[in-house]
């Protein structure tokens, strides 16, 4: 049907002409060219844009000049970041409230995806079609029900009997497909694949839109839900409820949209691009929108049917799907007006909830100075929006957010290259050989990590596991970059030249001078840490599993990765290096000890129930601690080959199939010839009673007889030796570096024996509410009054001598500032 002959007059637009839209893009294009940006593609206009303007929208933002064709007014466009390489020009118009939709590569939401490998692709691709199977079988189990209701009461008893037997076939089967869904579920860790952007290009020149990778258009539609579903989760930590917000007062401030094309394969085979515009800020309300007109986005992206925007007269078809953004916003508006010319309509209709949002300010991305960095600089615009604005980030996302900063910032500075090249590579290549634009995108999550695979060491095939451990060592070295030694003639009072890295982190971090350090700073970076290393994973653990495993000095004087590859790591562990197991262990596993499946090294559990914890209380750093001394000292049962089986297991569970009755991801616990012990699952329970925690978080090195060391030496080197009546005088400077030197290890052990009694004293007050529970519960009396005297003697005692640390502790810390 023709709806501009036939369609009710309204308040909610009809998409403008053909004729407008080609005039609409001839004034994008030569508008571009006199600004100097690439501007979008034609289809992109005709098929996304056009259709989402109300008539008479494109006459009002175009103009003709005489003898040079069609332009944008003036007043209809602004530049955005003018005189840098990330130029926007935005075009300044009214969107019909239905016509985008919301963007997967939000900001707000990035640490529900994945990164994009082709291991977590695939396997998007077997749950899609396990989600076809289970609504086959939701199907076949409803048709069976209704032919059972539908059986006469008279009906053959063999009738009846194959009814049943269908219905419990049915359910069965249902049953199953859903166990399976569940394991493919398990196997992303509940996520989905982060889809990859980029320019699209169209005769070797990039344009100022965004495509994706070709899927099928079950994947596409699943992408989508899923970043509706995210969105919404979020959107719950709002203190008011926005769909009501904008079905009262409408929305008044513009939202920034791009063009996305959506290249998709259709179950016939048909290969098709779909264009939409994606909303890059205010992503919430684009979903509020949508909510407030009962649009599903899936299907306003993929096809809507045409029985839900079904016009009076027609036929309903339940097979026939609509494609095109421009019919089906005006089968929209063809049944919103007509419901809003309708003097008795319904006042709480969706015609008049949605009378406030039936255009919608926005601005249009139309040009770009360089398209390469579209979605670079639109990924900033919207971390800029989060963490400067008043929309908050969860957690997770805000230190994601903060990681995107830090990358854009090393690249600004144009050190990012020379930094992977010489502390992650080595040496082995040269900074200007690395493509810092596409690293930068891999390590942020827009690109797969195969872009990393320069930075290998030599020998290391390419895999998702090798892949994995380089882009922790670049997150490692970029979080907590390398600062040179104090040069030996700086005076004691002089500025410490801090290297060209570590600044960058400050500026970007918004951080105190290199002098000033805490553990305020030293927790942010290791969350922000934390965050970026989880993206790895499938299953992510808990950040503040990290908190303790990175100190005060890393933040100062950088953590450098250690130059072997894992191969090269786990040789010198089998040969007996135990400086090649402790650097294994920290810099190596312990993201995957925290972001399993069954996650080895967790936060703290003081709040859990005892019947739902697993393992014993400890913190993370005491966890790795004891794996890290039983190299050295090894528990009972604990034997190199058990540890070395351990640690080839966690590198490679991500990547772990599972079996028949073990989750993916997770693995057998090894025994002590470093078997798989079947029966056994490796779990937390299972660490903590082999590593069994220990008094104090740091390795304390067993102290050497120095005097038989000596002579030793003095013997086998057949240097001659005299022994003094009377001891040397050690001198002041000597005696002054001597200290110093000890008093890091000093402050950090005191730091944990203080640690360990205050965990220590938390389980003590548990353990006197769970008496005091049980007492209750059970009825009996309380305790005689002398024993109750005595436990509290006791307990005044040890307060008093806390009391006693916190007065030396007042001391040292007026003292320490004289240092």
């Amino acid at each position: 049907m023709s709806t501009r002959k036939t369609a009710p007059e309204g308040p909610f637009p009809y998409p403008t002409t053909p004729e407008w839209a080609e005039h609409l893009y001839e004034a994008i294009t030569n508008t571009c060219a006199a600004e100097g940006f690439a501007p979008v593609p034609r289809q992109a206009v005709l098929e996304a844009l056009a259709p989402a303007l109300g008539q008479g929208e494109a006459k009002r933002v175009t103009e003709s000049r005489r003898n040079a064709g069609r332009f944008l007014r003036a007043t209809a466009y602004h530049v955005e970041q003018r005189g840098t390489d990330g130029a926007l020009l935005l075009l300044n118009v009214a969107l019909h409230g239905a016509a985008t939709l919301p963007w997967a590569n939000n900001d707000r939401t990035r640490s529900e995806w994945l990164h994009p490998s082709p291991e977590n692709l695939a396997r998007m691709e077997e749950l899609v079609d396990q989600q076809r199977v289970v609504a086959e079988w939701t199907m076949a189990r409803e048709r069976a029900k209704t032919a059972q209701r539908a059986l006469a009461p008279t009906a053959p008893r063999a009738e009846k009997d194959a009814a049943v037997s269908a219905v419990k076939n049915a359910e069965d089967e249902l049953a199953r497909a859903q166990r399976e869904l569940q394991a493919r579920e398990q196997a992303l860790g509940g996520r989905r694949p982060l889809p990859v952007v980029r320019a699209v290009v169209e005769d070797g020149l990039p344009l100022a839109a965004l495509t994706t990778e070709e899927v099928r258009a079950e994947v596409a539609g699943e992408v989508q839900r899923y970043a509706v579903e995210m969105l919404q989760r979020r959107a719950r930590l709002r203190s008011y409820d926005l769909v009501e917000s904008l079905v009262q007062e409408g929305q008044r401030e513009p939202t920034v949209v791009v063009l996305q094309r959506t290249p998709v394969v259709g179950r016939d085979g048909v290969r098709r691009h779909i264009w939409r515009g994606r909303q890059v800020t205010g992503n919430n309300r684009g979903d509020a929108r949508l909510q407030v007109l009962e649009v599903v986005a899936q299907q306003l992206l993929t096809g809507m049917p045409q029985y839900l925007l079904r016009l009076e007269g027609e036929e309903e078809n339940r097979r026939l799907v609509l494609l095109g953004l421009g019919e089906i916003l005006r089968r929209i508006s063809t049944l919103l007006n007509t419901e809003y010319a309708d003097p008795d309509r319904d006042p709480e209709g969706r015609a008049e909830r949605a009378l406030r949002i039936a255009q919608v300010p926005a601005r249009i991305v139309v040009g770009a100075r360089t398209p390469e960095r579209l979605e670079e600089s639109l990924r900033q615009l919207n971390v800029h929006d989060h963490l400067r604005g008043q929309l908050n980030y969860g957690e997770m996302d805000r230190s994601l957010g903060l990681w995107s900063t830090l990358v854009k910032a090393y690249q600004a500075k144009g050190v990012l290259g020379e930094l992977l090249a010489k502390e992650v590579a080595q040496g082995r290549i040269q900074a200007g050989d690395l493509d810092e634009d596409a690293i930068a995108d891999a390590l942020v999550g827009a690109r797969a990590l195969d872009e990393l695979a320069v930075l290998l060491p030599p020998g290391d095939e390419v895999s998702a596991l090798t892949l994995r451990d380089v882009a922790v060592r670049c997150a490692t070295v970029m979080v907590f970059p390398p600062v040179p030694p104090r040069p030996e003639n700086l005076p004691p009072r002089a500025h410490m030249p801090t290297g060209q890295y570590w600044p960058v982190v400050r500026t970007a971090l918004q951080e105190a001078s290199w002098a000033q350090s805490s553990t305020a700073r030293t927790d942010r970076r290791t969350d922000m840490w934390a965050a970026v290393v989880a993206q790895h994973f499938s299953h992510r653990g808990n950040p503040l599993a990290a908190r303790g495993l990175f100190s005060a000095r890393d933040v100062q004087y950088g953590a450098r990765p250690d130059a072997r590859s894992l191969l090269s790591l786990l040789t010198a562990c089998h040969q007996g290096d135990a400086e090649a197991w402790e650097v294994l262990v920290r810099r190596h596993l312990v993201p995957g000890l925290i972001n399993a499946p069954e996650p080895f090294v967790t936060a703290g559990q003081g709040s859990e129930k005892g019947e739902d914890r697993k393992g014993v209380r400890r913190t993370p750093a005491n966890a790795v601690q004891a794996l890290v001394n039983a190299y050295t000292v090894p528990p009972e049962g604990v034997t190199r080959e058990l540890l070395i089986a351990f640690a080839d297991a966690v590198l490679r569970a991500p990547e772990s199939a599972g079996g028949a009755s073990l989750v993916p991801g997770t693995f057998w616990a090894p025994d002590a010839h470093g078997n798989p012990r079947e029966g056994t699952l490796a779990d937390k329970g299972w660490y903590d009673t082999t590593f069994p925690k220990i008094a104090s978080s740091r390795k304390r090195k067993p102290a050497k007889d120095s005097v038989d060391d000596d002579s030793n030496k003095g013997e086998e080197s057949g240097t001659p030796t005299e022994e003094l009546e009377e001891e040397i005088l050690e001198d002041p400077a000597t005696r002054m570096t001597r200290l110093r030197s000890a008093l890091t290890s000093m402050v950090g052990s005191s730091a944990d024996a203080v640690a360990t009694a205050a965990e220590q004293i938390g389980l003590l007050l548990a353990n006197v509410e769970d008496a005091v529970r049980a007492r209750e519960e059970a009825g009996a009396e309380e305790e005689p009054a002398e024993v109750q005297k005595s436990y509290v003697k006791e307990l005044r005692e040890i307060k008093k001598q806390c009391g006693e640390i916190i007065e030396q502790l007042d001391s040292a810390t007026v003292e320490v500032t004289s240092l």
